[in-house]
């Protein structure tokens, strides 16, 4: 049995978040195991309140994951508290799994905080490290640099410096981009990989940046590449989505 963790917040929707997370890596062939860090109420538009777990709580949760099962994959998501983020840190520095992808949640599409700044200096200083790639989106990726992009080729540039600079592979999702088409680039310390496809107008949406990143994990988790993994994941977030259209 292959064991996927995914540490984030809970979606009482079951849109996003640690339920989302679930039934994609269910999907995928994982055990799916979690360590909620926060509570929300949401709906499909909507984040109404959220409120971080205490921090001690969420690091026994991923501590006795870490302890009683060989995990291929970690997903990190929303994590709701600098005293969350401190508990992941200490938990995962001395951690032997590989594959931990950050989904770098700072706030709702609605725009409700989930972190502070203070937490992104942190985020960047010792957790990015500990993470193969991290998946911010465009006004994401802005805040984390502390700099305003209008195209997705000088986010490109600026992930260049900052691969090496953080210790993680970045993907640049486009969703937030202008254009014709949807434009996404996979950043690593020595190789670009910049990817263009047509829209995918889905009249469900909610939950894309969990499945996504939750799905590269997985896949990562089965020994595929980066670029692979990603690819993997797409073509499935396309076709999860596309099933998901009545609602």
């Amino acid at each position: 049995m292959d064991y996927f963790l995914t540490i984030a917040a809970s979606d009482n929707s079951g849109g996003a978040g640690i339920q989302q997370d679930i039934k994609v890596s269910h999907e995928l062939g994982y055990w799916p195991l979690s360590a909620i860090s926060g509570i929300t109420v949401q709906d499909f538009k909507n984040v109404y309140l959220v409120e971080a777990v205490k921090s001690s709580l969420l690091q026994l949760q991923i501590n006795q994951c870490l302890q009683s099962f060989p995990l291929k994959a970690i997903k990190i998501g929303a994590i709701c508290s600098k005293e969350n983020l401190d508990a992941i840190v200490d938990c995962l520095k001395n951690n032997s799994t590989q594959n931990i992808v950050l989904d770098t949640v700072l706030s709702s599409t609605g725009g409700t905080p989930f972190l502070d700044a203070s937490s992104i200096l942190i985020m960047r200083k010792d957790l990015f490290p500990l993470c193969k790639l991290i998946t911010p989106n465009k006004h994401e990726f802005e805040q984390l640099v502390n700099t305003e992009i209008t195209t997705i080729e000088e986010g490109i540039e600026i992930a260049q410096i900052k691969c090496n600079e953080w210790n993680t592979a970045i993907l640049l999702k486009g969703g937030h981009f202008k254009g014709d088409k949807l434009k996404e680039a996979l950043i690593t310390k020595n190789e670009v990989f910049f990817f263009e496809r047509e829209w995918n107008n889905f009249t469900y949406s909610h939950g894309t940046g969990c499945t996504l990143s939750s799905a590269i994990a997985c896949f990562l988790g089965k020994g595929e590449s980066l670029k692979g993994a990603y690819i993997k994941a797409t073509n499935y977030l396309v076709e999860h989505f596309k099933n998901l259209n009545q609602l």
